[in-house]
């Protein structure tokens, strides 16, 4: 037998059945509210996430671990470098260790060092 369960608009708590307080308000929404503590609070516009013996409040201060999820560990990429169509990746190699740009730039900056 499945027993359900409302839970109260301020609180959080699990209001079962028999118990707590029904309020509808003037646009027809329905609040559960688990006592007249939290009937109260609600009607004096108090926010829930101040007081912290609420759900709310631990939610919003992350106090509740179960609610955390872990992380998952990611693989760190692996750079992989591929030949191209008509180079082979010994060519492609040489181009980048020979790069007449890079040593034009290294002398010009040397130059301007001394």
């Amino acid at each position: 037998m499945v027993i359900t369960t409302n839970a109260c608009y301020f609180s959080e708590y699990r209001i079962y059945p028999g118990r707590g307080i029904k309020f509808i308000s003037r646009d027809c929404k329905v609040h559960f509210f688990i006592n007249r503590k939290c009937t109260s609070l609600f009607n004096r516009k108090i926010k829930a996430v101040k007081l912290n013996w609420t759900q709310a409040w631990r939610r919003y201060f992350q106090k509740s671990k179960a609610e955390q999820a872990v992380k998952k560990r990611l693989k760190k990429k692996q750079k992989i470098q591929k030949a191209i169509e008509g180079l082979s990746l010994e060519v492609i190699e040489k181009m980048k260790t020979t790069d007449e740009k890079a040593k034009i730039r290294d002398a010009a900056s040397k130059e301007i060092k001394e």
